[in-house]
């Protein structure tokens, strides 16, 4: 299978991916300098815990539901998704609660009604932004993750222009109301689309135990992830000032901007086979792992070259301390990316279990090392900390490929096979370009 045929399968997602990219990257500068380090860090801190609450609490339920309509299996669905719904709610909630409580900033207690009510909203829209993937163009969830940015750019003029001083409640407030709207928009969608009869030729009953098993061990992976992936932001909550936080969050949302190819491709991925034929699954990861590891590098190169003078210029001068944390960010963003390719030959194949495994093994030794980790350069330190387990996920899934798939492990770098192909269709492209000048040109 051609890298252009996985490029071509996720070409609009990796469009619109790019356009949330450009869109977030722009409200981000402009928060920033609007609210400078402290209202920074209490804004992230807010939606950390929001954004986490939601994660947590989604259980996979989303993902088995995907999963399992696209193997073809017969279930109640409407009564899965309104429990799902349900469940997902009031657990996101309370755990919005524990996440105030864990830390101990002021500020973000009194405005703890607020954070509630956002998390319980954000749930369920998340829950039915997952459900999306059903489609395999993915096209409502490109459709809804551009509203989101595009609604928050807006709202966040809007707050610019209105109030003559500006904090972080001002934006919190604004960002609720757009996840409002994203929710209403969502349940719309999935009251036309979610709940279509199953067409298989021989379909099976799927039972609750199923169901729930899949999604559990989906979700514990998804768990052990955001541990890995979040354990800095959390620890640095409770354990620094809220400028420090805020500088090191702005260090990690600006690093991902890296990653925005993994995620579009990693996705269209999932959606397009999860259920499917495992061998075309396999030659799919395998071809875009070896075909976007090295390039991915080679940018993240670049980005460290020119890091020392694009942070102070973009976000102003008072944000160059996040320099070199931002620079070990690109180098783990890339790893982590790559990695999840892999790990979606396991995911869409219905075996989340191996998942798990691998992050329970690659989380423990990581955490272990937080109480030794010195005060002095800390965001630094734990920048490295991310990049070591970035590194140990992806040895650890590398070697599930032969000992446990008993498949060759997959290459690092393109063949010459691969290069000739993606040299050949660059020069289609140029020749059909040249060929609509002409056209272009030889008209009246």
């Amino acid at each position: 299978m051609s890298f252009r045929e996985i490029v071509k399968s996720s070409g609009t997602t990796l469009v619109t991916t790019v356009a949330v990219t450009v869109i977030s990257f722009l409200t981000s500068v402009l928060t920033t300098r609007l609210l400078g380090p402290e209202g920074r860090g209490l804004l992230s801190g807010a939606l950390l815990i929001v954004t986490l609450s939601c994660s947590i609490a989604s259980c996979g339920l989303a993902n088995s539901y995907i999963y399992h309509r696209g193997a073809g299996r017969l279930f109640n669905y409407k009564k899965y998704i309104f429990a799902s719904a349900l469940f997902v709610a009031g657990l996101a909630s309370g755990l919005s609660l524990i996440g105030l409580f864990f830390n101990q900033e002021a500020q973000l207690h009194h405005q703890m009604l607020l954070i509630v009510i956002f998390t319980l909203v954000s749930s369920v829209q998340a829950f039915f932004m997952n459900l999306s993937q059903l489609q395999a163009k993915l096209s409502f969830l490109n459709v809804l993750r551009l509203l989101a940015v595009v609604l928050n750019l807006v709202a966040l003029l809007v707050v610019k222009y209105t109030f003559p001083s500006i904090d972080f409640i001002n934006l919190l407030y604004a960002q609720f109301v757009c996840m409002v709207i994203q929710m209403a928009v969502a349940m719309r969608w999935a009251k036309k689309n979610v709940f279509t009869p199953v067409i298989a030729e021989q379909p099976r009953v799927a039972g609750s135990r199923s169901l729930l098993q899949f999604a559990f061990n989906q979700h514990g992976a998804v768990l052990l992830g955001l541990a890995l992936t979040n354990f800095d932001k959390i620890y640095l909550l409770r354990a620094a000032t809220i400028v420090e936080f805020g500088y090191y969050s702005l260090a990690f949302t600006t690093s991902r901007l890296i990653g925005v190819f993994y995620d579009a491709m990693n996705t269209a991925l999932y959606s397009r086979y999860a259920g499917k034929d495992e061998g075309e699954l396999s030659k799919h990861i395998n071809t875009a792992f070896r075909m976007t590891l090295l390039p991915m590098l080679l940018l993240a190169g670049l980005g460290a070259v020119l890091a020392p003078w694009l942070v102070p210029t973009v976000y102003g001068p008072k944000f160059s301390a996040m320099t070199p944390t931002f620079i070990v960010l690109m180098f783990e963003c890339v790893i982590s990316g790559a990695c999840w390719t892999l790990s979606q030959r396991f995911e869409a194949a219905g075996r989340p279990g191996l998942v798990l495994v691998r992050q329970l093994i690659s989380v423990l030794p990581v955490v272990a090392l937080l109480p030794f980790l010195p005060k002095e350069n800390i965001s630094i330190y734990l920048a490295l900390m991310m990049l070591m387990g970035a590194a140990l996920r992806a040895g650890i899934t590398l070697a599930i490929y032969p000992w446990v798939l008993k498949e060759p492990m997959p290459r690092f770098l393109p063949s010459r096979d691969d290069i000739g192909k993606v040299l050949a269709s660059i020069r289609n492209v140029l020749r059909k370009w040249r060929k609509n000048r002409q056209l272009q040109d030889n008209l009246p």
